[in-house]
């Protein structure tokens, strides 16, 4: 079976990662005269609690066609297996009123195999970002599932284009054009005319704890639950404030993800908070990806276990310190420095990487140009065969 290509392209978001990774494709479609977009948003990108992305997501002039309320509360493995199941059965009808002729989903976050499994039973041809990656939790296998679902690829680096060619990936649909996530950074950065006050303004303006000017150095904590490790969550988190503590020096301390692990991570935020308020801590719930670009190119150092720095630290040069199991085989830039859960590896490591002051630009994850790469291939593509078959 062969499928026709292409007028209507269905993007799915399902968490403020989703739309800064892909944000930059959904873009370039639009100006596109060939497509015409539909955007379904689900899980935590409509959740308050995660910072209702969806409002972001609309004010950047994006009409959604259907918002999905799938995710449960608890942030635990069996929460996480409900709320992907309530997201197949939503997005499966959508899908259906929809019709589109290419489902494009993003990476590896935990809900994303509901979209690929629904597309996949309908026989909607499925294109995918940033597969063939290397890292832990349960983003890992998510990614590989949706890697052999997907018909296009669209990896970041030549290692993950290399990776999804060993699944057994026909060569012809692997398409290395970076992360788009980075178009978004070049943009942010080269257009940059906000003032500290008018940023300090827009940081400070969402969170509680005390306030600090973001001329003088600063730290920047992002660390989310590990799925295979939710239960040490708490501790987790802890370990790394009391390291941050010790530098004594100001720090931005933003909230996790709703993996699994993570209602514990959070306790273990408000728990240290609660015990520390005479710090110079500030602590937010989210922020607009163009504000946090700006602040994480502020910061003198970026701990924790996101991927935003491996992927937006290569770019910007911010140096990072990465903990744990999370990421800790991804592909990595100058800027990251691994370390182990313990305090005094972590308080280590974040002196080492404050010597450093910023890094040399590193184009790993590409040169911000993947938006634009993206929409010349599926502008050439005429059709996709629905059948997939392992190449070897």
């Amino acid at each position: 079976m062969e499928r026709y290509y292409m007028k209507n392209i269905c993007f799915v978001i399902g968490s403020r990662a989703n739309y800064s990774s892909i944000k930059s494709v959904m873009l370039e479609t639009k100006k596109s005269k060939q497509f015409r977009i539909f955007l379904i948003v689900y899980s935590s990108a409509v959740s308050e609690k995660y910072g209702s992305v969806f409002k972001i997501i609309e004010k950047d002039g994006f009409k959604i066609n259907f918002l999905l309320k799938n995710l449960l509360d608890g942030e635990d493995p069996e929460t996480m297996s409900k709320s992907t199941g309530l997201a197949l059965i939503e997005i499966t009808k959508c899908l259906d009123l929809i019709k589109p002729d290419l489902v494009f989903t993003i990476g590896d976050r935990f809900e994303t195999i509901a979209i690929t499994l629904a597309a996949a039973y309908m026989n909607i041809p499925i294109a995918h970002t940033m597969g063939g990656e290397v890292t832990g939790t349960i983003d890992e296998s998510i990614r590989h599932a949706n890697t052999k679902f997907a018909h296009i690829h669209f990896p970041a680096t030549k290692q993950s284009a290399d990776r999804i060619f060993k699944l057994g990936e026909e060569k012809k649909n692997i398409f290395n054009v970076g992360c788009p996530r980075i178009d978004l950074i070049k943009n942010q950065l080269s257009s940059n005319n906000i003032t500290i006050q008018k940023l300090e303004k827009k940081v400070f303006s969402t969170g509680i704890g005390k306030k600090f000017t973001l001329s003088h150095k600063f730290l920047l904590v992002l660390q989310h639950p590990v799925t295979t490790e939710y239960n040490k969550s708490a501790n987790q988190i802890v370990n790394t404030l009391k390291a941050v503590k010790k530098t004594g020096m100001n720090a931005i301390i933003m909230w996790p993800n709703p993996d699994a692990g993570s209602s514990q991570l959070s306790s273990g935020i408000r728990k240290f908070r609660e015990k520390n308020l005479d710090l110079n801590f500030f602590y937010i719930k989210n922020l607009p990806s163009n504000d946090y670009i700006l602040l994480m190119d502020k910061a003198s150092c970026l701990i924790g276990n996101s991927s935003s720095a491996i992927r937006d630290g290569a770019f910007i040069g911010t140096p990072a310190v990465n903990i744990g199991t999370r990421q800790n085989t991804r592909e990595k830039g100058r800027n990251v420095l691994n370390c182990s859960y313990k305090t005094e590896d972590i308080y280590n490591s974040i002196l080492i990487q404050l010597k450093k002051n910023k890094f040399k630009k590193d184009h790993l994850y590409g040169d911000g140009t993947a938006g634009k790469k993206i929409v010349k291939v599926l502008e050439k593509i005429n059709k996709i065969k629905i059948q997939k078959k392992i190449r070897y």
